[in-house]
């Protein structure tokens, strides 16, 4: 694929197309994608054959994003991030053992290779393949641009088989890491207490670039929390209290009734019945003042932080009954 770059067989950026916008970050994500011989999107191309040298040359539809990115890094415009490891990051292409280059070199791109196509037709193919690209939440992004001691921790707490084991998210939204966002707000949550997620999650990555020793008694306390809910709601996949805006409010309230490094006193059978006879009483066609107030602050602007102040309230009053 460089070698027709070189050549100039290789046009990588159609006038419908958008300039280089990936931030160094996404690029450094997608070379360390090739280096773990990760498949990426395929490239969508249309030949053309040269009717005076019969030479063939290649408009690239689709996929410049990604070529620009590994070109750029073969020339050493850019190191690996933080996804490639200790031993990997901040190289550049130079600075490889040959075994890594020669693996960046070989790597084989699929490629779709369109023909017979009018430029109406390739503005048309380029448009509907970008139309309802799904944006990068922010979440993905801060996985994309951040670094340091909160974010590998997040990043680890995000991985937990509880969030898929539990069902707390779907596979879906486990790929788009919301996990670790969760796991972001549950941190903050058992530092400072509840928080504005919209202006608080950022704060803590910059906060805590260099060291994050409160990792360590937050990740002791959720353990400890996880192993309660167990006992208490043994099928909390089937339970309300397993969606996120109900098990922040749940870990919140846990979290106020924590004894010396996060012991609970808190009887697991009992407290687990006044859930589930509490999340009965959602549903009832005539809700009680505090079932339905409850519902409002679970379903309006959950994650700011008043309503999360009226959830964790409310959930204090049900396992104090």
């Amino acid at each position: 694929m460089r070698q027709l770059y070189d050549d100039g067989q290789l046009e990588l950026a159609a006038e419908f197309q958008r300039n280089s916008v990936w931030p160094r970050a996404a690029k450094a994500y997608l070379i360390d994608s090739i280096l773990a011989n990760r498949p990426i999107p395929q490239l969508f191309m249309l030949r053309h054959t040269s009717s005076q040298t019969g030479r063939p040359s290649y408009r690239v539809i689709d996929g410049q994003q990604r070529l620009r990115a590994v070109f750029e890094y073969l020339d050493g415009r850019y190191p690996l991030g933080k996804a490639s490891g200790k031993k990997l990051e901040k190289r550049r292409f130079a600075d490889l053992p040959e075994r890594l280059r020669d693996q960046i070199l070989d790597y084989d791109f699929v490629v779709e290779e369109l023909s017979g196509y009018s430029d109406r037709d390739v503005k048309d193919t380029f448009v509907r393949m970008n139309k309802y690209v799904v944006s990068l939440s922010q979440q993905e992004l801060r996985h994309a641009r951040e670094e340091g001691a909160f974010y590998d921790f997040v990043e680890r707490i995000g991985a937990l088989d509880i969030w898929r084991d539990r069902k707390i998210f779907t596979p879906h939204q486990l790929n788009r890491m919301r996990a670790v966002e969760f796991a972001a707000e549950l941190t903050i949550l058992l530092i400072e207490g509840p928080q504005d997620k919209k202006s608080a999650i950022d704060l803590y990555y910059g906060k805590y670039q260099k060291s994050f020793k409160e990792g360590a008694d937050v990740e002791r306390r959720l353990m400890i929390y996880f192993g309660w809910l167990q006992e208490a709601l043994p099928d909390l996949q089937k339970s309300r209290c397993r969606k996120p805006v109900d098990l922040y409010s749940l870990i919140g309230s846990l979290a106020r009734r924590s004894i010396r490094g996060g012991r609970l006193l808190l009887d697991p059978t009992d407290s687990g019945e006044r859930l589930r006879k509490f999340e009965r009483s959602l549903s009832h066609k005539r809700l009680s003042d505090e079932a339905n107030r409850y519902l409002i602050a679970a379903s309006r602007q959950t994650d700011n932080l008043r309503p999360r102040l009226t959830r964790i309230g409310i959930i204090d009053d049900v396992l104090d009954f």
